[in-house]
């Protein structure tokens, strides 16, 4: 059920029942969160390079990786950058045509009939609250470098949206089929590349049936793995070692930049891979909605 509230300007507000988000946090399990799911697998070999210097250093990075995800995935975009919608789009040029709806900044025509609602730009008897909003958009307006500034980090960022869609598949698919070899070591690299290669198209081909379709598809298998790796986890920690939730302690933070220094600094650039795919929680908004991509993340 999709109801449209007219207040002065058009906003189209999605509301729908229980049942459809359930259904619509189910599908967004394949398609928003596949690769964040699976992205901290990567993260402590790009974070120790040259080895592990001192025991601490492992509970360091681990707290580094779950403050991390809270900050970011949860923090910033659950709660944040999902309001900053385009009347229930997201990505780049969501946010681009967002802020060319009240200010005059577009370089690209735009054919949205929320734009031409607008009649005009300026904000009349403006509350202290919006003064600051307002000094902004006149820059915006009389600024032609601003502009071209503004779209260039526009395209920027979709461009950069558009490479990690493209490269991190292949990364995750090569180093899956590359962890074959360990069972059956006959198989040179060249034979892993085009397996890997051959499983990249099935997988690319298949999203022309649409997000529909590809969401229930992948959305059990990668239910499965959560479910798997979560019991892995738990079974571990009751076994093996229970006091590496140590890490919940920011202290260790502080502790593995004192002990590393500039080392510490420059592994952050590996800590970081533990968020990759977490873009795709407002880029792919258009597909689902708000509280189907929250739910799925507070679960």
């Amino acid at each position: 059920m999709l109801i449209l509230k007219y207040g002065g300007r058009m906003d189209a507000c999605m509301q729908v029942s229980w049942r459809q988000t359930v259904l619509l946090a189910f599908q967004s399990i394949g398609v928003v969160y596949g690769d964040l799911g699976t992205s901290p697998l990567y993260t402590y070999s790009g974070t120790f390079p040259n080895g592990i210097r001192h025991p601490d250093d492992l509970l360091g990075v681990l707290s580094l990786i779950l403050y991390t995800l809270i900050l970011l995935p949860l923090l910033k975009y659950v709660f944040i950058v999902l309001y900053a919608n385009d009347n229930g789009d997201g990505g780049t040029f969501a946010l681009y045509s967002l802020i060319s709806r009240y200010a005059k900044t577009r370089m690209i025509p735009n054919q949205q009939a929320e734009d031409a609602s607008v009649s005009n730009y300026s904000i009349q008897e403006p509350s202290s609250q919006t003064r600051r909003a307002q000094w902004v958009k006149q820059r915006l307006d009389s600024s032609k470098a601003a502009k071209i500034a503004l779209f260039t980090i526009t395209i920027l960022g979709t461009s950069m949206v558009m490479g990690d869609g493209t490269l991190t598949p292949a990364i995750s698919v090569l180093s899956a089929v590359s962890g074959i070899r360990e069972k059956a070591p006959d198989l040179t690299q060249s034979q892993v590349v085009w397996i890997s290669v051959a499983i990249l198209f099935l997988l690319f081909s298949v999203q022309r049936f649409g997000t529909d379709k590809v969401g229930y598809s992948f959305a059990p298998i990668i239910s499965v793995w959560f479910v798997l790796i979560a019991s892995i986890g738990v079974y571990n920690l009751a076994a093996h070692d229970a006091t590496v939730l140590r890490a919940l302690n920011p202290m260790y933070i502080v502790d593995y930049f004192r002990r590393n220094g500039k080392e510490a600094w420059l592994s952050l650039g590996g800590v970081v891979l533990c968020t990759t795919g977490t873009e795709a929680m407002f880029a792919d908004l258009g597909h689902f909605n708000i509280r189907a991509i929250q739910v799925r993340h507070y679960h």
